[in-house]
Parts: structure tokens; sequence; C-alpha cells
């Protein structure tokens, strides 16, 4: 199997079990997913699809090129980007791209990845939250004047991913809130749903204008490895807030 890199912002996306990896590849094959494949940082691209799958000896064998001199550049590339982008995207690299010889022909072969990203549209999609009863994220933050004690950062949500949450806060900005930062032990109560314990890392922070002379700022975080429990939590108020953009959208309720 080959293990390769991401970029920071699919790390959250990342799926590392080797179970769910086959099971994602061997969903490509049932479904003849195309892959774009790229490589010379993306100069050459061309489209294909996963043939077979032998995890005894790890290896994946994929479609390939009638162009001899494009597959030249291709096998002698170290670093190929194999993609699925409509529907659920699904992202892979391999450093060494090979030709076999199958039964039905020639064949690209490359390692079993040992991981890959798996990214849902709905991970992007941020549904806003309640203004009237608004969700509130307490974070343990040391205290700005004794720093040895614990005080509870209280910020209102303003919208909810399965990838991460926005929140609103007013100046002065806490010490505890910059870019990079992981806080961990923060707690939402999500209505109908339940509350949460989770780690948030704080992505970027927005200066938000606005008519009064009030200062705010929009904090956007992500979820660090949350927990089976919490990532159910999460999607399940999701889906809460997207029933019920649907229900607006349409004039229901």
């Amino acid at each position: 199997m080959e293990h390769t890199t991401f970029d920071h912002n699919e790390e959250q996306y990342i799926v590392h079990n080797p179970k769910e990896v086959m099971q994602i590849l061997n969903d490509l094959i049932k479904h003849k997913a195309m892959l774009k494949v790229s490589f010379n940082h993306g100069a050459d691209v061309y489209l294909t699809s996963i043939i077979s799958i032998d995890p005894k000896v790890g290896a994946v064998y994929l479609d390939v090129g009638v162009d001899e001199e494009f597959n030249r550049r291709l096998f002698d590339s170290s670093h190929v980007v194999f993609l699925k982008e409509d529907g659920v995207k699904i992202k892979w690299t391999s450093t060494q791209v090979t030709e076999v010889s199958l039964k039905d022909g020639k064949a690209i072969k490359i390692a079993l990845p040992r991981d890959l990203i798996r990214l849902q549209r709905r991970d992007f999609y941020r549904f806003a939250t309640p203004v009237v009863s608004p969700v509130i994220c307490r974070i343990p933050v040391p205290d700005v004047l004794e720093p040895e004690v614990e005080s509870i950062l209280e910020l209102t949500l303003v919208d909810v991913s399965l990838g991460g949450i926005g929140a609103f806060v007013t100046a002065p900005l806490n010490p505890a809130l910059v870019i990079g930062q992981a806080l961990s032990s923060c707690k939402i109560r999500f209505p109908e749903v339940g509350e949460t314990n989770l780690t948030l890392m704080v992505r970027n922070i927005t200066e938000i204008h606005t008519k009064d002379v009030v200062t705010k700022y929009r904090i956007g975080f992500v979820y660090v490895e949350p927990s089976r429990g919490n990532e159910g939590l999460i999607s399940r108020y999701v889906y809460i807030l997207e029933r019920q953009a649907i229900a607006l959208a349409h004039g229901v309720g």
C-alpha cells in the first residue's frame, strides 16, 4: 500500500481505515466511475477507470491510454493524482505508475492507497443556525488575568457544517483565538440532538463591519478528529437544519 500526503484543508476528510478504503475503491468499480488522472503539475490530464483490485499484492489496475508518448510521461511521473469529481469527491495520489499486461490487454498498475480523501458536497455546505434561541459554543480558555485559572468563553454559532462551525464574538478578541490554535473540551448543545464535546481548531478570523460601533469577528473552526458519537450528533443536527432550509425554500412550515 502507498501512503500519500494531502493539502491541509483536506486533512479532516482523509479515510485511513483499510476496510473503508477498499470499500470506496470497490464502489468506484461497481459504478464504473470515471477518474481524472493528472501529473506534470496538472499539465497532463486524461480519464480512466479502475479495472480491478488485488489486495493480496496490494495493487490497483486501471485502463491505460492509447497515446504511447503520453503514457511514457505518465510512467516517468513521481506524483500522479487520481480524482473523482462528480458527486462525492474521491482523491488520492500515487508516486509510482507502471504498465502491466493483463488477460484483456495492457493496464496501469499502482499501489493500493493506504488512505484517500472522501468529501461530500454537504461537508462544504454551511447551514445557518437559529437567530432566536441561538446555539452557544462554550470553550474553556485560560483566564486573561489569571492564566492558571480557566474561564469559559461563550461564542454564538452562526452556521454549522459536517466539517466545522462558524461563530460570532465581540471585541476584544480573546488571546486564545489564534489561527491554528486547537481548543479542547468545547461544548455545544445542539437543539433536539444533544451536547458535543469537541476539539476545535481556529481556521480563520474575519472582522465584521456593522453599522453600530461594536466590533465583531467571525471565527471559523474545524473539528479535530471528532469521535463517532460526536460525528453522529453533528450529522443529525446538520440534517435537521437541512430539512428546515428545504422546507423554508418551499414555503412549508
